[in-house]
């Protein structure tokens, strides 16, 4: 009975009681004139009073109860709304189940988490929300939980368990299970959590470990940068392309795939960016900033890469890059480009962790890039002091002894003093020479060597360096000649340098050339529109196995030599013909003597200073 009605009877009963007043006192008025039947009517008026009462007593008593009543269910339909509140609001799924395994509640979390709208889970068999490999074993699960004394149990307490989406993928999830006697049975309730998110945080921090570690395993450079490469396949792309710069305007370039070795890679491989590319690569070195592109077509590919690029990309399956910049210090060294070729979550998912790849394969490749620099720094300074402590010891030691000669007992002779003025002077220009070498192999290594670039005419530089060892040659019977072709092209050049270039291979002919041989020096077109100066000798030949080392520093082949020198001429002839554009080549064959071939372009252009 509502508490207002419960008042308006309780009303009713006093206004009864009011009414009963007067027939009492009139009652007790006929009593006290001795109207005898006057007791009758006080007695049945006493009995209706006191019924009167007793009713107003259980109304008040009845009101109160009603109006706790009214209290309590205030105060459970608000924690009823409270908790319903919570439970829409709370970003894990809560779901409960009844004895048959049917969906009784299922709240907002539950409907991000499993994309089910409650409206149609409700009623469901809770098997839609279990991946079809584990359904078999379910029931049983919950029979043995049904039946033990354990009222729940909490997230951490059970293995790791999936989920099942709508859209039929799986999740990793951790849950927590409670069970609940009702009259109308068994009430299961489940609080899931989706942890996707921290198995690929987990994940995420295995690989860039497992990454760091590799990337550290070598300092040499090639291993480096092909492992940075390698690396992000398959966890992070597909496949991978590492352009790094290499200089103001070159590039180089390391590309790997997952799997078999795609031929279209192989191709990018040998297509290293220039400054000039429409390659977003270079944007994103220049900016040090990353870029995703979500869609790669045929229309981005036309506004984004070379020409003879796009066939590559698409055989490639190329459909979405993440391009992360290596940024060493404040320095950008390169740029690393990961590849999608479809299936998988977008690229964009994985920025955080390809960011902190990235960066730690850019100081990997940058400290290898300092170690070996350092190992150069080394040996340099081991060849310097080699040819300090070996090749310079013996001018300066017969220019000693020919100078004790001299003061402590000279020869009486003219011509013997001569002898040893002319030793003294060769000595001289021998440790000349040798740091005139040391000079320029430092001024190639920087790239600071200096040229002074005119039109030459490549005839009088071929007679100028035979003209410096005509003696020589002579003194040891040997043949020097000159074949050059007429009318030959004027060539772009420093003449001195050229000369230095052509001397330094005539010494290094005469030293293998034996006595009696034949050096014949030439100069002829080449098919570039400029010349191509050879020098040729009847010497002993290099081996095949020497012919890739003939051109570094301080290497030197001591089969068939007439003499030792430091080792730099063949690495500095390399370097000044570099210098100028040009190309420095070899043929030779064991017995049939060698053939240097250097190529210089054409003079195109007015003088000038590089």
């Amino acid at each position: 009975m509502p508490v207002a009605h419960s008042r308006r009877l309780r009303v009713a009963l006093w206004i009864a009681v009011a009414g009963l007043a007067a027939p009492v006192t009139l009652s007790i008025i006929d009593l006290a004139r001795g109207d005898k039947r006057a007791w009758l009517r006080l007695a049945a008026l006493a009995v209706a009073l006191v019924a009167l009462l007793l009713s107003l007593v259980r109304q008040r008593a009845f009101e109160q109860r009603a109006i706790e009543k009214e209290r309590l269910d205030a105060e459970l339909r608000a924690s009823q709304a409270q908790y319903s509140g919570i439970l829409s609001i709370a970003a894990d799924a809560i779901i409960s189940v009844d004895e048959r395994q049917r969906i009784v509640h299922f709240n907002h979390g539950a409907e991000v988490i499993f994309g089910w709208p409650a409206s149609e889970a409700i009623g469901c068999e809770l098997n839609v929300l279990i991946p079809e490999r584990f359904r078999p074993e379910h029931p049983a699960h919950m029979a043995r939980f049904a039946t033990s004394s354990v009222v729940a149990r909490r997230m951490g307490e059970r293995s790791e368990i999936f989920g099942l989406r709508r859209d039929g993928t799986e999740f990793p999830a951790e849950a927590s299970i409670s069970k609940l006697d009702t009259p109308a049975g068994l009430l299961f309730s489940v609080v899931l959590r989706d942890i996707t998110a921290r198995k690929r945080a987990e994940t995420d921090e295995r690989f860039l470990a497992g990454a760091t570690a590799q990337l550290g395993q070598s300092l040499e450079v090639g291993a480096t940068r092909q492992a940075a490469a390698d690396l992000p396949v398959p966890y992070l792309a597909d496949a991978c392309v590492l352009d790094l710069v290499s200089g103001s305007d070159t590039f180089t370039r390391v590309v790997t795939r997952a799997g078999v070795q795609h031929p279209a890679l192989a191709s990018l491989a040998r297509r290293p960016l220039t400054p000039d590319s429409p390659s977003p690569v270079i944007d994103v070195i220049r900016r040090q900033r990353s870029e995703a592109v979500a869609s790669v077509d045929a229309e981005w590919l036309e506004a984004n890469e070379e020409s003879t690029s796009i066939a590559d990309w698409t055989a490639l399956g190329a459909s979405e890059l993440l391009l992360m910049p290596l940024v060493s210090g404040d320095r950008a060294i390169g740029a690393l480009t990961l590849v999608r070729t479809g299936g998988r979550a977008p690229l964009v998912e994985s920025r955080a962790v390809a960011a902190q790849f990235a960066a730690a394969a850019a100081a990997a490749i940058d400290n290898a890039r300092l170690y070996e620099l350092a190992r150069h720094a080394t040996r340099a300074r081991d060849d310097v002091l080699g040819v300090v402590s070996h090749d310079l010891r013996n001018p300066i030691s017969a220019i000693a002894m020919c100078a004790r000669t001299l003061q402590d007992a000279p020869p009486a002779d003219a011509a013997e003093r001569d002898a040893l003025l002319v030793t003294i002077q060769e000595s001289t220009r021998w440790i000349d020479r040798l740091i005139q070498d040391l000079v320029d192999v430092a001024h190639i290594e920087r790239g600071q060597l200096s040229l002074d670039i005119e039109p030459q005419d490549a005839t009088r530089i071929v007679l100028q360096a035979r003209h410096l060892f005509e003696v020589e040659a002579s003194r040891h019977g040997i043949t020097l000649e000159v074949a050059s072709s007429s009318n030959l092209p004027l060539i772009a050049a420093d003449g001195a340098r050229l000369v230095q270039v052509l001397s330094n291979l005539l010494r290094n002919a005469i030293k293998f050339t034996p006595d009696g041989g034949r050096i014949t020096l030439s100069a002829v077109p080449n098919d570039a529109g400029g010349v191509t100066f050879s020098v040729r000798d009847s010497g002993a030949g290099i081996p095949a196995e020497n012919l890739e080392r003939i051109f570094d520093r301080h290497w030197e082949s001591s089969n068939g030599a007439r003499t030792k020198g430091s080792g730099l001429g063949l690495s500095i002839a390399r370097g000044i013909v570099q210098a100028h554009g040009g190309e420095i080549t070899v043929r030779s064959a064991v017995g049939e003597g060698a053939e240097f071939r250097v190529s210089i372009g054409r003079a195109a252009a007015p003088a000038g200073r590089r």
